[in-house]
């Protein structure tokens, strides 16, 4: 974690604590981050020293048994990830690791996934990453220490802090220790490959896959160059991947059934389709494209309209997830394309820079402009958490 300012290492909430409360007496600014594999999310903010949290890393508890994992914030999700894995678990929202999409590698911490709510695409139908929050320990920018819900599933009184906490991007507080729900890992998986005319047709067609009882866990479409360069041999526009998990039996019934309701539908096997879906988490399909790459989230029924209007302003590659729910686009990085994207999307989603490879922060936010009512909010929020502004200040939105 290279940084041309002063640093702060913290081993614990206590250091955090003491950390926080000197920089509220000298008014300054911390840029909190333990390996820095995020920080080209959002704006580069306005710092004046560095709290580094990497040594803040290790699992305190795990039972396996009970479904439910403690650890901290700074522990690596490459470790994360082995720890389930050898006990046949797993985190279901499914963690992206975006180490070849920002450059950071796959050095990510369990704490950098939470406080940005990175979910993969079983989020669909398991739920976010807060969904899997059961608790956690931290400390405000007002230098107090804070604890929300607890270690079992049913311990949650009083204000679900952790829906608030995920996706503050360490603006409100500085975590340490987090409690997580863990299931099984599914016995084996496979993907189906439809293929469609348009993305409209494509959108309709999951949403009919998945009013049937056949389970279906995930859904992406791919346009023909997209799906091609993942090595997916299919002569359509659009390519529909549908993922079924659970016990051997199951899958195959279930495929087989979506498979005889659509004669053009293919298979696709286990150790096939983990790689694709692990390129369509991590963003691999464009990570490789010279550009600037945007995370779209909107209602599926208008992704197709949303694509058809940006398309007459600028070019670009994309690919969807979540049965077109998320959006991932990659197009040039100039002044034009992101005021092209806001433009076309207006206020039926969200739209979030997420890798900038010129200057395009300097002529559109990073992160979806909020309405007035909105950032008021949002300030009042930052206000109850760190009035002195020291966390991440800037991060976000301009002056808060």
């Amino acid at each position: 974690m290279a940084s041309s300012l002063a640093s702060f290492t913290a081993h614990n909430l206590a250091d955090v604590r003491d950390i926080i409360s000197a920089a509220i007496a000298d008014n300054t600014r911390l840029d909190v981050c333990a390996t820095g594999t995020k920080k080209a999310l959002g704006h580069a903010g306005d710092f004046d020293a560095v709290l580094d949290v990497t040594k803040m890393a290790g699992v305190i508890d795990y039972q396996p048994e009970e479904l439910i994992l403690t650890l901290r914030a700074g522990t690596p999700l490459a470790d994360v990830e082995t720890l389930l894995t050898n006990a046949n678990q797993m985190l279901a929202f499914d963690p992206p690791d975006f180490g070849k999409l920002l450059g950071g590698g796959d050095a990510g911490t369990i704490g950098g996934v939470m406080v940005a709510n990175l979910s993969g695409p079983r989020r669909l139908t398991v739920g976010a990453a807060r969904d899997f929050m059961l608790g956690f320990e931290a400390v405000s920018g007002r230098g107090e220490l804070f604890k929300s819900g607890g270690k079992v599933v049913k311990n949650v009184t009083g204000y679900d802090l952790s829906k608030l906490i995920c996706g503050s991007f360490g603006t409100l507080a500085v975590v340490d220790e987090i409690t997580l729900k863990t299931l099984p890992r599914p016995e084996t998986s496979l993907s189906l490959l439809f293929p469609a005319d348009d993305m409209a047709q494509a959108t309709s067609m999951i949403a009919d896959i998945f009013a049937t009882p056949h389970e279906p866990g995930s859904a992406a479409i791919l346009p023909h160059n997209i799906a091609k360069d993942a090595r997916i041999d299919m002569n359509a526009p659009m390519i529909i991947v549908v993922r079924l998990e659970g016990i051997a039996v199951s899958v195959n019934d279930r495929a087989m059934h979506l498979l005889n309701a659509n004669a053009t539908g293919e298979k696709l096997d286990h150790g096939k389709s983990k790689k694709l879906w692990q390129k369509i988490r991590d963003v691999d399909l464009l990570a490789g494209m010279p550009a600037d790459v945007w995370k779209i989230s909107c209602p599926p029924s208008i992704a197709a309209g949303f694509l058809d209007k940006l398309r007459q302003q600028v070019a670009f590659d994309f690919y969807s997830d979540w049965a077109g729910g998320l959006i991932w686009l990659s197009g040039v990085s100039d002044k034009n394309f992101g005021g092209a994207v806001r433009s076309a999307l207006g206020q039926d989603g969200f739209a979030m820079l997420m890798r900038d490879v010129g200057d395009s922060k300097a002529h559109v936010s990073p992160f979806q402009p909020l309405a007035t009512s909105m950032f008021e909010l949002h300030k009042r929020v930052k206000a109850a958490f760190d009035p002195k502004s020291v966390l991440n200040f800037g991060r976000m939105h301009d002056g808060i």
